[in-house]
């Protein structure tokens, strides 16, 4: 442990509150393992409450130059709004469970289900129109119900025909 303080440029005792609270981890024979322990104390540790600057990830090797050209660097500022995203996208889940729990927000499969359901539904409804009332509405024009029942199917198949014109256009 005062081997790997020494590497990271820390005192004993942080490396010993690092393995405590479990931020790092030894290995099975009770050493610690540089690169493991490296990436654990970069993912575990929030650099706001670190007293001074990383010396293993101020400058790391594998760093890609910040604007195409110049020097690497490690930007802390990129963690911090990393961790705010983080924060915020976990709220956004929140709030979005919490409307469907309450019934602000419903699945927008479902919806879509339920929305051609009524559709077909409707369709459906004007297609037999002319069957269910063609007879009847002849009668009371006193005109031939097989002449009626055609008329009817045809501007009621060529009005969904112009329905549906218009829902494609929409969507």
């Amino acid at each position: 442990m005062r081997e790997y303080a020494r590497q990271r440029g820390v005192h004993l005792n942080a490396v010993q509150t690092a393995v405590k609270t479990g931020r790092i981890h030894k290995t099975d024979d009770g050493k610690i393992d540089v690169d493991a322990a490296n990436k654990e104390w970069f993912m575990n540790t929030d650099p706001a409450k670190s007293h001074k600057t990383d010396p293993l990830f101020e400058n790391p090797p594998e760093a890609m130059p910040v604007g195409g050209g110049g020097t690497p660097k490690q930007n802390f500022s990129t963690f911090q709004q990393a961790k705010t995203a983080d924060v915020y996208y976990r709220a956004m889940l929140a709030k979005a469970k919490l409307k469907m729990i309450t019934g602000e927000t419903i699945d927008r499969k479902k919806a879509g289900q339920y929305a051609f359901n009524l559709g077909r539904s409707l369709r459906d409804l004007f297609i037999s129109f002319p069957t269910r009332y063609g007879s009847l509405i002849a009668a009371e024009m006193d005109v031939d119900e097989h002449k009626m029942v055609t008329v009817l199917d045809e501007y009621i198949r060529k009005l969904l025909t112009e329905s549906r014109d218009i829902i494609d256009r929409e969507l």
